[in-house]
């Protein structure tokens, strides 16, 4: 059973260059990588760092597309280098290519691996009244949706559902909707599999480890005079975060009234027409913040928020002469920013309900603030702060402030689940 190594250590600790160590030092006689990142500025990088070997990117060509050009390179034992995008539609075929390639999985942080699927009011009803799907309860308790075999040559705006129930990857929650599911055999087809990411306890690829029930050890990153090395995650450097306190300048004034309330700027609160004046209030707060407190210019500043149907909250939030300075609030793994050091983080981030309520349902407890947390924080270290250079914030939500203060003067946040291993070294004796 292959346990999963999640490198959880902060952003800046060295998790990526060890990643491009390790692939230059393993024989190509014993491992075989595949390397997924959400950039494809990323893949270019690891294509060109790492040099004792050559990785593969999948394309689309010859009519081919990428996820079929991904199955030709595994299938001839090809190190490959792609996004998450791609290895999200991994399918009963990449699974068997996969384990009987003897791979090694690095994953440059996590992944979307659920996500509800966009349903009309009466569809879940229409497909029940129709037998053309039907339910069926694994043995872990986990409800999957199966499609009516005598109506798989239906040709419907289903298809995408059918296509997903087929690949079993479907499952229902809460007897409303439907949770597109990564098919977690995946992970286990692997002989190793790292995870390089931080805070990783509050992230949704933890919970989904939990409903499934894989295993995952905590391990750390060093670096020494010989390069960078894995620990066990007890023998970890701790986060040094009075130094960081020093770097990071969060604003704190009238501008921030607006955030009082729990779920302002959260995005049902965006989203109500009651509150419309109140976001132009925000983004005249946001404008003031960066032009005249900051004397912030394009070059300097950052800034986010939710982004609505068609861009239209993000629209109507965006600050004046600061269009092309939004970064979307999901960003991660990517250094394009980091020179960055003027910031406005507009919004109040909650999971999706529904996408919580799945989990609670099969009692998995879920922390809503260590993932709001989690997200900020990824966030926040595109910017120049990663590489130890000083940077101002205005985030205006009460509860997204008062959780990066705890962040900064605490290490509550990084303790490991219960249930995580903890103490061993990582599961790949090579190293």
């Amino acid at each position: 059973m292959t346990t999963v190594n999640v490198i959880d250590a902060p952003c800046g600790y060295g998790k990526t260059s060890w990643a491009i160590q390790y692939m230059n030092d393993m024989s190509i006689d014993s491992h075989r990588f595949i390397y997924v990142t959400p950039f494809l500025d990323e893949v270019t990088r690891v294509k060109q760092s790492v040099e004792s070997r050559i990785f593969y990117e999948p394309d689309s060509n010859n009519g081919n597309t990428k996820l079929e050009d991904l199955h030709r390179l595994l299938g001839q034992g090809r190190d490959i280098a792609t996004t998450h995008a791609l290895f999200q539609l991994a399918n009963s075929q990449t699974k068997e290519l996969i384990r009987s390639n003897n791979y090694t999985l690095i994953l440059d942080e996590v992944m979307n691996v659920i996500e509800q699927v966009p349903l009309k009011k009466n569809d879940l009803d229409l497909l029940i009244e129709a037998d053309v799907i039907d339910f069926d309860v694994n043995e872990k308790g986990l409800k999957f949706i199966k499609w009516n075999e005598n109506k798989i040559e239906y040709d419907t705006e289903y298809n995408q559902i059918k296509q997903m129930a087929l690949t079993n990857n479907l499952l229902y929650c809460d007897n409303s909707a439907l949770i597109w599911n990564l098919p977690c055999e995946i992970f286990l087809m692997f002989n190793d599999v790292f995870i390089l990411t931080y805070l990783f306890k509050g992230q949704f690829q933890r919970y989904y480890y939990d409903l499934h029930k894989i295993e995952y050890r905590y391990i750390s990153v060093v670096k020494d005079k010989d390069g960078y090395s894995l620990i066990p995650y007890h023998s970890r450097k701790i986060h040094e975060k009075k130094m960081l306190n020093e770097l990071v300048s969060i604003y704190e004034g009238k501008l921030n009234s607006i955030g009082d309330r729990r779920n302002a700027l959260s995005t049902s609160w965006f989203e109500k027409s009651s509150n419309k004046d109140l976001v132009v209030t925000l983004r005249l707060n946001a404008q003031n913040f960066l032009a005249n407190m900051c004397k912030a210019n394009n070059s300097t500043a950052i800034w986010t928020t939710v982004k609505g149907s068609k861009d239209r909250i993000m629209k109507k939030v965006k600050p004046k002469s600061f269009a092309t300075c939004f970064i979307p609030m999901t960003s991660r793994a990517t250094n394009l920013y980091k020179h960055k050091y003027h910031l406005a983080y507009l919004i109040n981030r909650y999971m999706n309900p529904i996408e919580k309520k799945f989990f609670e349902q099969y009692e998995i407890k879920v922390d809503e603030d260590a993932w709001a947390l989690s997200e900020l924080i990824q966030w926040v270290w595109r910017s120049r702060i990663r590489d130890g250079y000083p940077i101002t914030i205005y985030i205006p939500s009460k509860r997204m402030r008062d959780l990066f203060h705890l962040y900064l003067t605490s290490d509550d946040f990084e303790s490991t689940p219960k249930d995580a291993l903890v103490n061993e070294p990582p599961s790949d004796w090579h190293l």
